[in-house]
């Protein structure tokens, strides 16, 4: 607020972060081709964390198949949860001008685009567990919400530039990447 103009260090910060932001949307056709190989590893990593846990975990063997599923979902959501937190540490390690940006809802970082199919494809990886188990599991409801969100923010963030007000307005639990990847995150439509 106010009349305070910015220091000189955070208008180069400013600048320095500007200069890095993505210049092109992508083609829907690239993202839809990445969505789909990580939402095919991630379904590959699910039946990978269930078959370990069958093998290491005699509790994990006296579940039901909702219950085992459900367990391996939860160790594959653990993989992507590590993995947007090193590359929020990342971003803001590297881009020590994303703070000076915090009022615009008009940037972003390379990361942003570089790991568009990657949470992309946990978020439908996950939520076709969510389909499949509907009637088994409890709070699939809010679950399907924050990944249809996130899904269609993020997609319109990386495709058209736009979305950001949907994904920064929105509460952070439904938009995580876009949250942690400091979603003033998407270009305007212009």
């Amino acid at each position: 607020g106010g009349g305070r103009r910015p220091s000189e260090r955070a208008r180069r910060a400013r600048a320095s972060l500007r200069a890095s932001l993505l210049k092109m949307p992508r083609l829907h056709s690239e993202l839809a081709r990445e969505t789909i190989a990580y939402t095919a590893a991630f379904l590959v990593l699910h039946v990978v964390c269930r078959t370990l846990s069958h093998y290491a975990s005699p509790t994990f063997r006296r579940c039901s198949p909702s219950d085992k599923a459900y367990w391996a979902a939860s160790m594959v959501s653990t993989v992507n949860a590590v993995a947007v937190a090193a590359v929020a540490i990342q971003v803001f390690v590297t881009e020590p001008g994303l703070t000076a940006l915090a009022d615009d809802l008009h940037a972003s970082v390379p990361e942003l685009e570089s790991w568009g199919g990657f949470f992309l494809g946990y978020f439908v990886a996950d939520q076709l567990g969510n389909a499949y188990w509907w009637r088994e599991w409890s709070g699939v409801e809010a679950t399907t919400v924050h990944h249809v969100i996130g899904m269609v923010a993020y997609w319109r963030v990386l495709t058209g530039g736009f979305g950001h007000f949907l994904a920064a307005r929105g509460d952070h639990s439904l938009c995580e990447p876009e949250m942690v990847l400091g979603i003033g995150a998407a270009r305007s439509l212009t």
